[in-house]
Formats: C-alpha cells, sequence, structure tokens
C-alpha cells in the first residue's frame, strides 16, 4: 500500500469515529455533541464554507441587529455556532460503509432511549422519589447541588419568589425543575403551591420518571415532550427515506423511532409526520389516484382529535391565542423587532392574565421571528429555510441521494410543524437537523 493512503486511513478512522459518537451520544448530552463535532472540526484542515451558509450568516447579522436595536445584549446570537454543523459535517468524507454506520449510530442511540423509556414507564427502580409539602413559603436548607420541583396546580401562572429572585411557574400542574446551589433558601408566593424535593420535607412523596413527565407523555432524555417528538420526527423521516429510497433493512430503524415519537402523544407532529411520510411514499411509487391520500389521511386524524380528544379544543384556542399575542407584540416594533430571544419577557404579562398558560415563546416560529426580529428578520428566516427545503429535495430527487430527500423533506417538516410548536432555533434539534443537511450536501455514489 501507497505509504500517503496508509496514512490517509489511519487519519480517516479516528475522525469517522467522531462522527458516529457524535449520533450516538448527541441525545443524552448536547455538550459532548458540540465537543465532538467541533474536534472534527479542528482536526479535520480541510474545509470549505459552503456559500449558501451566507443565508444564515445575514439572518444571525439581523438578529444581532435587532438585539442592538433594543439595547440588548448579542449573546443570544452564539446559536450560530449550532447551525455551523452544517458546515463542519459537509466537509465529511463519506461512502456507504460510513453512512450504514453513522446509521447504525442514530438507530442504537433511539433504541436505547426507547427500551429505557419503557422501563422506565413500569419499573419503580428507575423513578426517583420526591417529598413534597403545600406552602405559602417554606425554608430550605439544601447540603449539596440539587434539584427541586415546583408545581402550580392553578390554571394560570403564578409569581414565586426564591430568595430575592422572582420567577414565574406555569399552571395546569406543570412540573417546574430549578437546579439549586447548596444553601439557605426561602421560597415563598402569595399563592400556594407544591414544592417538591428529594430531602424528606414531610411524609407525603410522589415518584417522578426519568423518561416520562407528569402526564405521561414520552420525553426521553430531552426533558420535554416537544423537543422530543421534534426529534423522534426527524429521525423518523430519515429512516423512511432510507427504507423507501436506500436499504429496506431501515423499515426497523424507521419503525424505532416512531413509536419513540407515537409515545409523546404530540397532537401536532404525528399528523404532519404521516403527511410528510405519506407523499414521500407517493414520490417514490407514483399513482396519480392516491394522491389526496396525505391530505385525506392528515384531516383525517385532526378531526378524530378534534372530536374525542376534549383537551385538543383547549390547546386550539391557547394556540390562537399566542398567535395573536404573538402579533401584537410585533406591531410594537415592526421593522427590527422587540430583540432576537427575548419574546418571552413580553409573553410573562399576558400569562398572568391568563390569556396564556406559558411563556417561554408563541408555539409558532414564524410569529416568534416577526416579533423578535421584525419584518426583516422575518424574511430573511422564511427565505433561508425555504432555499434549504427547495435545495435538497432538488438535489435528492436529481442525484438519487437519500440522504439528500431526507435532508430537504426534514426542513419541510420543521416549517409545517413550526406553525403548531417552537421546533427550530432548539440546540439539539438544530445540531441533528444541521449536520444531517451537512451530509446531504455531500455527492454520493451509493449502490441503490
Amino acid at each position: 500500500m501507497d505509504p500517503q493512503v496508509a496514512r490517509s486511513n489511519r487519519v480517516a478512522l479516528p475522525l469517522a469515529v467522531l462522527i458516529y459518537l457524535y449520533y450516538f451520544l448527541l441525545p443524552f448530552s448536547v455538550s459532548i455533541g458540540y465537543v465532538i463535532a467541533y474536534a472534527y472540526f479542528f482536526i479535520n484542515k480541510k474545509f470549505h464554507i459552503p456559500k449558501d451558509f451566507i443565508l444564515f450568516i445575514l439572518l444571525y447579522i439581523i438578529r444581532a441587529i435587532s438585539l442592538i436595536f433594543n439595547n440588548l445584549s448579542v449573546l443570544p446570537i452564539k446559536e450560530i455556532f449550532d447551525k455551523f454543523v452544517y458546515v463542519i459535517f459537509s466537509n465529511i468524507s463519506i461512502n456507504e460503509k460510513i453512512i450504514d454506520r453513522i446509521l447504525f449510530s442514530i438507530f442504537f442511540s433511539n433504541f436505547i432511549i426507547l427500551v429505557v423509556g419503557i422501563f422506565d414507564r413500569f419499573l419503580p427502580m428507575f423513578w426517583t422519589k420526591y417529598y413534597y409539602v403545600y406552602v405559602n413559603e417554606y425554608n430550605l436548607k439544601l447540603d449539596k447541588k440539587d434539584k427541586v420541583v415546583i408545581r402550580n396546580i392553578k390554571d394560570k401562572p403564578i409569581e414565586i419568589f426564591i430568595n430575592e429572585n422572582k420567577i414565574l411557574v406555569p399552571g395546569n400542574s406543570v412540573l417546574t425543575f430549578l437546579k439549586l446551589k447548596e444553601g439557605n433558601y426561602t421560597i415563598s408566593s402569595t399563592d400556594s403551591f407544591f414544592l417538591h424535593t428529594k430531602q424528606r420535607i414531610s411524609e407525603n412523596y410522589i415518584f417522578i420518571k426519568r423518561f416520562w413527565n407528569e402526564t405521561n407523555n414520552f420525553e426521553g432524555p430531552f426533558g420535554h415532550k416537544l423537543v422530543a417528538s421534534g426529534v423522534f420526527s426527524t429521525v423518523s423521516v430519515l429512516f423512511f427515506c432510507a427504507f423507501i429510497f436506500y436499504k429496506k433493512i431501515y423499515f426497523f430503524a424507521f419503525l424505532i423511532s416512531f413509536i419513540s415519537l407515537i409515545l409523546t402523544f404530540s397532537k401536532s407532529y404525528i399528523p404532519i409526520v404521516l403527511l410528510i411520510l405519506t407523499t414521500i411514499f407517493l414520490t417514490k411509487y407514483k399513482n396519480p389516484r392516491l394522491i389526496l391520500f396525505p391530505i385525506i389521511l392528515f384531516f383525517s386524524i385532526s378531526l378524530f382529535l378534534l372530536i374525542f380528544n376534549p383537551a385538543f379544543n383547549r390547546a386550539l384556542e391557547l394556540r390562537k391565542n399566542f398567535y395573536m399575542v404573538g402579533l401584537e407584540i410585533f406591531q410594537k416594533s415592526p421593522i427590527f423587532g422587540i430583540g432576537y430571544n427575548h419574546v418571552s419577557d413580553y409573553l410573562k404579562d399576558y400569562a398572568k392574565l391568563g390569556i396564556i398558560d406559558n411563556f417561554s415563546h408563541t408555539h409558532n416560529i414564524y410569529t416568534d421571528a416577526l416579533a423578535e426580529t421584525g419584518i426583516l428578520g422575518f424574511l430573511a428566516f422564511i427565505i433561508a429555510y425555504i432555499y434549504f427545503a427547495i435545495k435538497f429535495l432538488k438535489k435528492g430527487y436529481s442525484e438519487n441521494n437519500f440522504l439528500a430527500i431526507s435532508g430537504g423533506w426534514i426542513v419541510v417538516l420543521m416549517l409545517i410543524s413550526g406553525f403548531f410548536e417552537k421546533n427550530l432555533d432548539r440546540v439539539i434539534i438544530d445540531l441533528f437537523v444541521f449536520s444531517i443537511l451537512g451530509l446531504s450536501n455531500i455527492k454520493l455514489s451509493l449502490k441503490l
């Protein structure tokens, strides 16, 4: 063997292993995912920046301007480093063997999450015991850094003071986890609330599952069912495309991720994913008579949820309120917005009035973009993502590249589900989606 080729192979192997570890460990630790991705970036000395990444550079320049215009810190624009994995993964040398190993890494990670989740659902050995009191004020002493949980059973948020710091706690019995350092804390409110700790502060206790929320929606290691459903949705689309356009063996991997998605009981992601999957199927096995099938399926599931799930009507009403509030905030500064990543500052007042039930965002990526960055940021946001959807769908179908096809449809999934949930600009979702788009950027020669 040529010495130079041998040396190249020795360098390529650890680089490839880094990529496998990235996809396997990312669901469990975003920090480790960052370290691995950027370790690859610095080790792999030869790289180029795709020209279309300029769209996201411009987007974040506009987001920075929105913050400067409102005299706010520009720290939120550090999110661009999440998107930079698109550049990193566009420079990976891959072949069929590496692709299969990447897909296996993603599958194995999802398989472990589902298996642990099933055990966590039924076996108390995985649960954590939290003692609780129902109070207006409580003096808590922590001997070490720990989590405490606050539960507000009212139907609207309440204000709680932790020493001198004020926080707003969502209503409807949603568990709010707080990480507190060692020390003494006075936790108080004008309203009564449940305080849960691992310390034995009373004889009353509940068990809190690690991978499930208080209403038994599957969250996995992601901490929130909507983040979990966003991740499982993108992985389901990836493996479905691998099954349809690449190798039939990936049907089992698709099944694992889709079952995980179903267990989240997401009222938005599940019907949208079914719509996307059916459309993907019809693009492969063209049949004009079935062209209305995905539309009928989508509306049938939506109608079923409306009729048989009373909570769905309440959810729709709240979503409408969120959208109207988002548009109202947009009118405060229609050109530059009120500052990227700061819509929650304005939502708190509406939450106190009971118009909305939480204050993190407007549950809509479009009203978020309008409110936070004005019409300029909204247009930059729309142009960037629609461009990427069209680019990768066109590339995928013209080159018979299943990765590009999946990348394009994942962006479409994000754009549609974004009408109902905050999905993009979440670290875990961005790191996964933009790494897949980076791989999709590479020209592949696969035996299909």
